[in-house]
């Protein structure tokens, strides 16, 4: 059997998708579990109670972060020694090197999407798995460079996945080579039209203006707002990343899940602050760490105001 571990968004899906194939074509059965960074540790432990020694482990689109990185190879090593591990994040080399010491495989390349890398790796010469990678790279990088026929299908999936459509049958569907279907537009325009107007103003009562502080000469503009589950972080910067007076976008989720951007380079130490803090991690302008509690609509202003302090020292 295949353990599939897989992020549970566009490039997430994806992977698991092509991860199916390649075991369809092998005729190897899987299981899927569709996480974060929240609920891998959890899964982690369902796993070690039915992985056998002829078990393999697939993990992609999961990043590195220090707490995961020092678990996984200490209490779950029975599942690094059967893991193969795919993932476009930025990495620490020595985290890389920890990883390979014990697992079958690890592939970083920052440059790729997920998808593409487990693509290029399992199914080189696959014309649906080209087809599905195609559509998570212009995902994961906002569309640039790429037909617009091509992104507005990458959102219309993130929409299905957002509308709580169950994530296995999207990658049964496409792994089977369908990449869209009736239910699929019906679940998309039942996100469009109901649940994403009704969550963007809840949305839009949480947030927050912040100014901070870099250097003597330079003022970060932050913008600070708390988001619901079913709204992806490409939802809230095409929401909120508009405006010359936003420098810094920072959106915290209930799970505790922390995305942030920032307008450019100048403000590169904001990140690197987060990071450290929040074991985060990210690529180019963008990135994501973890707040180590849940957050609800009563103390969602006390996790601004700690993250904001780490932000400002």
């Amino acid at each position: 059997m295949i353990h599939i571990i897989a992020h549970n968004d566009v490039d997430g899906i994806v992977c698991h998708s092509i991860a199916e194939i390649y075991a369809k074509t092998k005729q190897i059965k899987t299981r899927h579990y569709f996480v974060d960074y929240q609920s891998i540790i959890s899964v982690f432990n369902e796993l070690l109670k039915v992985i056998s020694p002829e078990d393999k482990v697939i993990i992609a689109d999961i990043g590195y972060e220090e707490y995961l990185i020092s678990s996984f190879l200490v209490r779950y090593k029975r599942i690094a020694e059967r893991t193969f591990w795919y993932d476009h994040h930025k990495w620490k080399e020595e985290a890389i090197k920890r990883i390979s010491a014990i697992s079958k495989e690890i592939i970083i390349n920052e440059n790729l999407c997920a998808s593409e890398i487990i693509q290029n790796r399992l199914l080189p010469e696959n014309e649906i798995a080209k087809q599905l990678a195609y559509i998570a790279r212009a995902h994961d990088f906002y569309g640039k460079g790429f037909e617009t026929e091509v992104f507005e299908q990458a959102c219309k999936i993130q929409d299905v996945i957002s509308s709580g459509f169950q994530k296995e049958r999207i990658a049964e569907q496409f792994s089977g080579g369908i990449l869209w279907s009736e239910e699929f537009e019906t679940a998309h325009r039942k996100f469009q039209e109901v649940i994403r107007p009704k969550e963007i103003k809840k949305m839009e009562q949480t947030v927050t203006k912040y100014s901070v502080i870099i250097t003597n000469d330079t003022i970060a503009n932050i913008i600070a707002v708390f988001v619901s589950d079913v709204l992806s972080s490409k939802d809230i910067r095409a929401y909120l990343m508009e405006g010359k007076e936003r420098d810094i976008l920072i959106a915290v989720w209930p799970n505790g899940r922390i995305a942030y951007e920032i307008r450019n380079e100048n403000f590169r130490q904001i990140i690197e602050k987060i990071n450290s803090n929040f074991n985060g991690g990210g690529r180019g302008l963008a990135g994501g760490a973890t707040y180590p509690q849940k957050i609800n609509r009563k103390n969602f202003r006390s996790c601004f105001k700690k993250i904001i302090e780490v932000i400002s020292k």
